[in-house]
């Protein structure tokens, strides 16, 4: 079951819903790093298969959705 979470609450082994940067869809993607937040940005390391990993940033308060957490 998806649900709606804050991005600055993603933590590591969280499974996302992310647009790929090159427009290759909606996809899952893990967080496999630990999460930077800053003043008013969140940015997580993503990995989704078949593709090498990728920096996703949301601004704090921005929606994801999380399909599975760790």
């Amino acid at each position: 079951m998806a649900m709606e979470y804050a991005a600055q609450r993603l933590e590591i082994g969280d499974v996302v819903l992310v647009d790929l940067p090159e427009g290759g869809g909606e996809v899952e993607a893990i967080v496999v790093n630990a999460i930077e937040r800053t003043k008013t940005s969140v940015f997580a390391t993503m990995r989704a298969v078949g593709r090498e990993d990728f920096v996703k940033e949301w601004a704090l308060g921005e929606l994801v959705t999380v399909v599975r957490g760790p």
